[in-house]
């Protein structure tokens, strides 16, 4: 919760674009499509939550990078707000009574030590429709912000890196773009996620070489500046990356 009397005050600008609810698994390795089929049976509920406004989008991902110990399945629902998220979680909780042997079966196919929810926020976006039956690439840079510092951190990716982002989107060559940071913090604050979706794995090497023309292009003491900025602001060693395909992507 955010207090006021904490010194901390919320403006519009700060406010998520949207939310997203994500459900992340660890799943036997080999099994990981086969659980995915098996959620396809909350399809039909999130396409008519989707139908009635309360849903913007939703997926079943699974890990391209597979790190020993961690989730490797997320499923993910985009609704506007912390309304929608109210409708959500009211609709999965009377889905759950009605189909309570397929949520059986998810679990005994998951390790539910290691189960995680998130509600992340969206601060920053763009993008295109992503077509029906695609299975895109999500491209996940997730670092840590140090306290006080989110601001300046924003800032810095709207002024470099989003002219980058959306000029990439305009082109076609990535299908969208978004900075999401904790809505509801289940871990230690400061978590980024820079997400990028890919029509493809190889879409990512345009990507790179859009940034390193970027970044060559600005005056040296000016790169200097952001690398410094940049490497300031984040706490050392936080950096990760991940690489997901989407089984299942479904868009308004």
């Amino acid at each position: 919760m955010t207090m006021l009397c904490a010194g901390v005050t919320v403006s519009a600008q700060q406010l998520p674009k949207s939310l997203t609810s994500v459900a992340l698994f660890r799943v036997p390795a080999g099994q990981e499509n086969a659980f995915v089929e098996k959620g396809k049976g909350l399809e039909p509920l999130l396409d008519k939550l989707m139908a009635e406004g309360v849903v913007n989008a939703y997926g079943m991902d699974v890990d391209v990078l597979h790190v020993p110990g961690n989730t490797n399945v997320a499923f993910w629902v985009e609704v506007p707000d912390f309304a929608a998220m109210d409708k959500l979680v009211k609709a999965e909780e009377g889905f759950e009574k009605e189909r309570a042997g397929l949520m059986q079966e998810l679990r005994a196919m998951s390790d539910p030590a290691t189960h995680h929810d998130l509600i992340v926020g969206t601060r920053e976006s763009n993008g295109r429709s992503v077509p029906a039956g695609s299975t895109p690439i999500n491209d996940f840079d997730m670092v840590r912000v140090k306290q006080g510092r989110m601001g300046e951190f924003l800032e810095l990716f709207r002024k470099y890196d989003q002219p980058v982002l959306d000029k990439l989107v305009a082109d076609g060559v990535i299908y969208a773009y978004e900075v999401d940071t904790e809505a509801v913090h289940t871990m230690e604050p400061g978590l980024v996620w820079t997400l990028v979706v890919l029509p493809d794995l190889g879409a990512k090497d345009k990507v790179e070489g859009a940034f390193l023309t970027a970044y060559k292009n600005m005056p040296a003491g000016e790169r200097a500046m952001v690398e410094k900025m940049h490497y300031d602001m984040i706490v050392a060693g936080s950096h990760r990356d991940e690489l997901s395909v989407s089984l299942v992507f479904k868009m308004k």
